[in-house]
């Protein structure tokens, strides 16, 4: 088969073209082997073509990347095991008004709504107002009136609540040099029922 002058012209510019798109996409001259031609001086070798950008790992300062860490996953918040609130009461009284009944009914709904209530634990509080024996007792039946509430109105099995009573010996304020009314007002944080949903 007689090859045209003008067929070899063509088949020249198009490997001429593709070594030029080769080069243009290399920034190092390549050994056979396919790794990088290196001088005398252990320099790697550019081509016409090579720009800052191209530099490869080990040629031009280069340096391999390091991994970067992955973002450690947010701490998941603490199960939540007990909620508590504090029921207050009138001077020399262990009965329950409707901001104590209410105070305890939004405390139920929560703790209900958290997974379920597993125990109750119910102390009762009195102020220094009395004997040491009478606000034993006082703080007993006060107590006492919040745990009625619970088993009666809340839907509270009896067997999970337990009760306690210490007097005035755990006061939240002490109110000292204050005498009369200004001294039953002071002390009202005294008369009170803690009362602390252990949950599922």
């Amino acid at each position: 088969m007689k090859i045209r002058a003008t067929d070899i012209a063509a088949l020249a510019a198009s490997v001429l073209a593709v070594s030029q798109q080769a080069l243009a996409n290399e920034g190092y001259w390549n050994e056979k082997g396919g790794s990088v031609w290196r001088s005398g001086a252990g320099e790697c070798v550019h081509t016409g073509f090579w720009q800052p950008e191209m530099a490869i790992v080990g040629c031009d300062g280069k340096v391999a990347e390091e991994p970067q860490p992955e973002p450690l996953a947010a701490a998941p918040a603490p199960a939540v095991t007990s909620m508590d609130a504090k029921v207050n009461f009138g001077f020399d009284s262990a009965d329950l008004d409707a901001t104590a009944t209410a105070a305890i009914d939004t405390l139920v709904g929560e703790a209900k709504s958290k997974g379920g209530i597993k125990s109750v634990r119910v102390t009762g509080h009195a102020d220094r107002i009395g004997t040491e024996e009478y606000n034993l007792d006082l703080s007993l039946r006060r107590a006492g009136a919040v745990s009625d509430y619970l088993t009666q109105n809340a839907g509270i099995d009896a067997q999970s609540v337990e009760l306690a009573g210490k007097g005035e010996s755990q006061p939240l304020v002490g109110c000292e040099g204050v005498r009369g009314a200004a001294l039953i007002n002071c002390l009202a944080p005294n008369r009170r029922v803690e009362v602390v949903f252990d949950l599922f």
